[in-house]
């Protein structure tokens, strides 16, 4: 369910990335749409997520469980970038490929 939810948000975010969190309330898990602050800029980062919205997901009592952003163009696979921003934040990502329609799961551990 909630990746139907995200995919939804990420075609509105083209033909910049989207992003989001996958969080947790209740024994529920749920997507959390962000803003993706780089989404104006003409630089080499694709996303950053916005922090207020990050503070909106944890002061709403729900568990922050890993980042959710989508690829445009090309596979799901993750970018080093990515692979290097999964360790920062020390959270599981998920990636979608808007364009071949599939997603692709990295976890904390292995980026």
């Amino acid at each position: 369910m909630w990746k139907q939810e995200a995919e939804k948000h990420f075609q509105g975010c083209k033909p910049a990335e989207g992003c989001g969190l996958l969080a947790e309330k209740d024994g529920k898990e749920f997507f959390w749409p962000c803003k993706n602050l780089a989404s104006h800029l003409d630089v080499e980062i694709t996303f950053a997520i916005d922090p207020l919205d990050y503070a909106a997901c944890e002061d709403s009592g729900a568990e922050v469980l890993a980042v959710i952003h989508s690829h445009v163009e090309g596979g799901a696979e993750p970018s080093e970038a990515d692979k290097k921003n999964c360790r920062i934040f020390m959270l599981d990502w998920y990636i979608y490929s808007i364009q071949d329609d599939n997603w692709h799961y990295m976890e904390t551990e292995l980026c």
